[in-house]
């Protein structure tokens, strides 16, 4: 797998860099005008734009980590895949904190944000997605338990499995960010939910023109939609210490202190703003985002100044893909799942290509197939490793009994 793949990111790597400069040099040089002051001079009035024209701090300082905080976001409190994760944590030394539980359409101090807090009982996946940003946001923004240097872990809800040691997280932040402040993104083989997605949608995202700033030293300037891919695989060339197959940001599992997640989150929430004034401006030739990784992707490509990096050899978090071969892992492949022998002892799934044991695993697409049986061997292992399992509620702050939710938990 890892030759195949070498040779695939020199391809990519060389065409790549060629397509991007190529073409963002010749939009450069049509249109002039630099969008940063076109942004800055911007009247955003919405309540949720405190932030959007504030200059970026530059918060990349060497420091000490502080608390780790694990959240996600999950509303349906009947599906029990949250159970998993929520156990897994709990009996490492964790609790969970889990945001929008259980249909809430307010935040932990009772405010909201409108109807993008609204329940989302419908499943909208549009919905769905923008209520994470809004979510994550505003616990970032303003939730008094967190510390600017404490670090902040979010994750995915219903798809993923805690395979390693939450422990060593913070050990693992400090190694990919050479002991400064970050934020870290799970790696992806492609750029496939995003700029290489197929239908309609697709094509308006690779048919605009995207505002890219690589490096701190490159003036911001635009880049179009088809070349987006190869720019983030540049990025992750320039921005990455740490080689590894998952090139592509995904926003499925985050980790970073919190004053640059909070940073980070500002430039997301901005760049959402100026998508939806766009499009009320102008609703036929514009659209609205369907998703949340394009706005992380998309942050990531024009902020440098952001100490932002991408878990390239899935470290913390590994994203089942396509890439994924027979024997890549123990305990574990895409052809036929978990053996009865995965987390025996607690003993998670190693890759053999670095002899690394990802701490999360995450199941996205057709790899959804195998959530079950993994399920089951995690419930083995620890549905009942400690008594009174629980995680926090923390819109409602309070406390929720695994149990509660799955019989099977103790």
């Amino acid at each position: 797998m890892w030759q195949r793949l070498q040779i695939f990111l020199a391809v990519l790597g060389v065409y790549g860099i060629y397509s991007l400069l190529h073409n963002t040099f010749m939009l450069h040089f049509h249109q002039e005008q630099d969008l940063s002051t076109r942004v800055s001079s911007t009247d955003i009035s919405t309540s949720l734009a405190m932030t959007n024209t504030v200059p970026i701090k530059v918060v990349n300082a060497s420091f000490t980590p502080g608390k780790l905080h694990i959240v996600t976001l999950a509303d349906n409190p009947t599906r029990e895949e949250l159970c998993p994760s929520a156990a897994s944590l709990y009996t490492q030394g964790y609790v969970l904190g889990v945001l929008g539980w259980n249909y809430s359409d307010t935040f932990f101090d009772k405010k909201t944000c409108g109807t993008p807090c609204q329940a989302n009982r419908d499943h909208n996946n549009r919905f769905g997605q923008q209520k994470k940003l809004h979510w994550l946001h505003y616990y970032l923004e303003h939730h008094p338990s967190l510390h600017d240097d404490d670090l902040v872990l979010f994750t995915d809800a219903w798809d993923v499995i805690v395979n390693g040691n939450v422990s060593t997280i913070p050990q693992l932040f400090l190694k990919q960010t050479m002991g400064k402040r970050g934020v870290i993104f799970n790696g992806e083989p492609s750029c496939g939910d995003s700029f290489g997605m197929n239908g309609h949608y697709g094509d308006k995202l690779r048919e605009k023109q995207w505002p890219i700033r690589l490096h701190k030293e490159q003036k911001l300037h635009y880049a179009n939609g088809r070349d987006m891919c190869y720019a983030i695989a540049v990025k992750t060339m320039i921005s990455t210490p740490i080689s590894g197959p998952n090139w592509s940001l995904g926003s499925g599992g985050i980790v970073g202190d919190v004053a640059t997640v909070r940073e980070f989150l500002r430039r997301v929430h901005q760049i959402r703003i100026e998508q939806e004034l766009e499009y009320a401006k102008n609703p036929e030739q514009s659209f609205l985002f369907e998703g949340d990784q394009i706005l992380f992707q998309l942050a990531y490509l024009r902020f440098p100044e952001i100490n932002a990096i991408i878990d390239t050899q899935a470290e913390i978090f590994f994203v089942l893909s396509f890439l994924v071969g027979e024997g890549d892992f123990t305990e574990f492949s895409m052809e036929k799942g978990c053996t009865m022998n995965y987390l025996a002892n607690n003993i998670g799934s190693k890759f053999t290509l670095n002899n690394i044991t990802p701490i999360f695993f995450h199941f996205p697409g057709s790899s959804k197939r195998h959530l079950n049986q993994c399920f089951s061997c995690v419930a083995r292992e620890r549905a009942h490793l400690r008594p009174n399992q629980y995680f926090m509620d923390i819109d409602r702050q309070q406390n929720v009994s695994i149990h509660d939710v799955c019989q099977r938990y103790a």
